[in-house]
């Protein structure tokens, strides 16, 4: 990699827990803002995390995305101040790398509440991201059992092949991304990632139609403006029918990482930019990227974790 990337840390909250997970109970949620948290390092969980881009010599300074009142003397870098609902936080991102990056310039964001080791952080980029830095939306995939995450063994899990034929995997969605803001529909990302959001730790099933339902609003809306500029109005119809398609073969159990891959790049990015690998997916067993801190008894494996790492 030629130069350090930017890397964005999103550290908003909505104040509510999130929605329980399947087998817990309310009072196991935590609720606030989790980047708060103090760990045995004595830094906050954000802080940590920063320290970490440092020293893998991979990233430019972060930039924190989240309320001042809250981070302001917890973390030492910059933080650009956006309080509210999570909409705003994704919203206050979409400005920032407007107004900050070049359009083409690859930008990592990545939330608050993971905590991979710097060799993790090496590894996902140097032999993950590297191989496809001309891609303009990039992602990881964890591929584990549910008992090797431990407390984290709870959350959303899904099946996917690598090619047809291969063996069903057990994969969780990571929590870092990189992408090249001029080649995604970002309004529509932002749409998708607030209704992700919403309705997290809740069974696919009952996540898909709602948050296709807040996509489409957008959609439509864009379409009606295409339509006035002379142009086919066919977003509402192509981009749910790729959605779908993806839907239908995780529930199917039958969809391969290369699909996966062409499905989401028509859904997020941009007809002109579609040539190569514009969508890569990056398969790996560091679960730290999966392991964002959701629950009572996840901070509480970090903390003894790190607790005995300092030992």
């Amino acid at each position: 990699m030629s130069s350090p990337l930017p890397i964005l840390i999103l550290a908003g909250s909505d104040q509510q827990p999130g929605p329980v997970g399947p087998g817990l109970t309310a009072d196991a949620m935590l609720s606030g803002f989790k980047g708060a948290l103090p760990l045995p390092s004595g830094r906050c969980l954000a802080a940590e995390l920063i320290e970490r881009l440092r020293q893998s010599d991979l990233f430019a300074d972060p930039v924190l995305i989240g309320p001042r009142s809250v981070y302001e003397g917890l973390v030492d870098c910059e933080i650009v101040d956006v309080t509210g609902t999570l909409d705003r936080t994704f919203s206050r991102v979409l400005e920032l790398l407007d107004e900050r990056y070049a359009p083409d310039q690859p930008v990592a964001i990545s939330t608050c509440d993971i905590l991979p080791t710097v060799d993790e952080l090496r590894e996902i980029v140097e032999t993950g991201y590297t191989p496809h830095a001309d891609s303009h939306f990039w992602w990881q995939i964890v591929t584990a059992e549910p008992p090797a995450l431990g407390a984290s063994s709870w959350k959303p899990r899904y099946g996917l092949r690598t090619d047809h034929g291969s063996p069903l995997l057990t994969v969780y969605p990571g929590h870092l991304v990189i992408i090249r803001p001029v080649a995604l529909r970002l309004e529509l990302v932002n749409r998708l990632l607030v209704a992700a959001y919403r309705y997290r730790n809740r069974p696919l099933k009952k996540r898909f139609f709602p948050m296709l339902r807040d996509g489409l609003q957008l959609l439509i809306g864009r379409d009606f403006r295409n339509l006035a500029r002379g142009q086919l109005p066919i977003l509402t119809v192509a981009i749910p029918w790729h959605i779908g398609r993806a839907y239908l073969g995780i529930r199917r159990g039958t969809l391969t990482l290369p699909a996966f891959e062409r499905h989401l790049a028509r859904t997020v990015v941009h007809r002109r930019f579609r040539a190569g690998r514009p969508f890569a997916i990056t398969l790996t067993q560091a679960m730290s990227f999966a392991k964002d801190i959701d629950t009572v008894a996840e901070l509480q494996e970090l903390t003894e974790r790190e607790g005995n790492r300092r030992a």
